[in-house]
């Protein structure tokens, strides 16, 4: 009985897409942009704050829930997700204000001990308007999140691994007449939890434990209206609790202290709304404390576009290389470059639709002759989804989703293929 009620619920449209690559342009924000009057969330007022509440009940089909190589056999299973939220805004003339709290409940109909997970995201973040063009912006999240399955950091625990992390914001910017200026810190902590191997031990992910600080600097110079050049400079220091055992186990822990920095320098415009985004390029360096770990570095770049050929056609467009955190043995880092496309229409005006892409390279770097397989790691992930929604009335919606995700590694046992297929039912006030 159990297992029939989890397949009468309905899911949402956000995608599924694998841990490398996020959307460019978060589903929900899209359809709010493009809701006509009609169908727009009016929320509930009280005093000068608005209370925005929904509700997402979810029901999922998912054909690889381990992400695992076919080779070592998948396991599919239907999944039940509700998402209660809210979001709280100021509507001040001056100054802002403001709170947001998402949940995901999920219930597996196949091995749930194994795979039910509880996440839960808050935050809440202001805005104070110092001087007529400049402000400061502080932002304090707490998330208690799950790791994706195909993460190679946590393949060998019987459950996800849980986390949580506490995320610091606070940036200032000001514009003088031409030249912009940002600069600020972002400082997360992430706290892990140790979960139980297929063979009974426990792995010690607690000693992924860490702080990341993110300070940087931002100049902008407007060359003509529609047009910036600008110059971004971030640094960014890892300082981990204790050094780290590779997947939470093995017998020679690593110091993965690291310091590092990302420079690029571009343009950023904005063509009357038809045509806006960025395009820089720079170079990225990671250095760490363990001279068993090789030095992280390469050529760097970004690219953000916004593509309106109509008024009810959008096409997004992201490219962008980081390096990763990870656990693996004799592994510095992951050089990882994504991009990702996507093209979303308005076929009427309570009928949305939006198809994407995204690829993504992940370059282990820094691999010595004593690893398991003793040659680089490289994977190669790709994904697509597809997804329709209708909106019944400015309080009811509902959605199809399809979406395709796969990895092609050259690390044995390690390649995966997951197609998920989700039908959603959203409620909000």
């Amino acid at each position: 009985m159990k297992n029939s009620k989890i397949l009468l619920i309905a899911i949402n449209t956000l995608w599924a897409l694998p841990a490398f690559s996020t959307p460019i342009e978060d589903d929900a924000n899209f359809f709010k942009e493009r809701d006509s009057a009609a169908y727009v969330q009016k929320g509930l007022r009280s005093g000068s704050f608005m209370y925005l509440p929904e509700l997402s009940l979810t029901n999922e089909y998912n054909s690889n829930i381990y992400m695992r190589d076919k080779a070592l056999g998948v396991t599919d299973s239907y999944v039940a997700h509700y998402k209660p939220g809210v979001d709280v805004r100021s509507d001040w003339t001056r100054h802002s204000l403001g709170f947001g709290l998402n949940t995901d409940i999920a219930q597996y109909a196949t091995q749930p001990n194994n795979n039910d997970y509880q996440d839960v995201m808050t935050h809440i973040d202001g805005k104070l308007d110092m001087t007529r063009n400049g402000n400061f912006y502080g932002n304090f999240a707490y998330n208690r999140l799950h790791e994706n399955r195909g993460s190679p950091d946590q393949i060998g625990g019987m459950t996800p691994t849980v986390y949580d992390t506490k995320i610091f914001d606070g940036f200032y910017s000001e514009k003088f007449n031409r030249v912009a200026l940002k600069t600020g810190l972002d400082a997360t902590r992430y706290d892990y939890e140790d979960v139980q191997s297929s063979l009974g031990t426990t792995l010690k992910m607690s000693t992924r434990d860490r702080w990341e600080y993110k300070p940087l600097i931002r100049l902008g110079y407007e060359i003509q209206p529609g047009y910036e050049a600008f110059a971004k400079f971030e640094y960014k220091i890892a300082d981990y609790d204790t050094n780290v055992l590779p997947g939470g186990a093995g017998l020679v822990a690593i110091n993965r202290n690291s310091n590092g920095y990302n420079a690029t320098a571009g343009m950023g415009f904005d063509l009357t709304d038809l045509l806006t985004g960025d395009i820089s390029a720079g170079y990225i360096e990671r250095s760490y404390d363990d001279v068993r770990l090789a030095q992280v570095s390469g050529v760097n770049g970004f690219l953000n576009l916004k593509y309106r050929p109509t008024k009810l056609t959008t096409v997004l467009a992201r490219i962008g290389r980081d390096v990763a955190e990870t656990t693996q043995q004799g592994v510095a880092g992951i050089l990882s470059t994504t991009a990702s496309l996507s093209a979303e229409h308005e076929l009427y005006r309570n009928v949305l639709l939006k198809v994407g892409g995204n690829v993504g390279q992940m370059g282990y770097q820094g691999y010595d002759t004593t690893a398991a397989n003793r040659y680089n790691r490289d994977d190669l992930m790709y994904g697509g989804t597809a997804s329709a929604k209708y909106l019944l009335n400015r309080n009811l919606s509902t959605d199809l989703a399809y979406t395709y995700s796969s990895r092609d590694s050259n690390y044995a046992y390690s390649n995966f293929v997951v197609n998920q297929l989700m039908l959603n039912l959203r409620g909000q006030f």
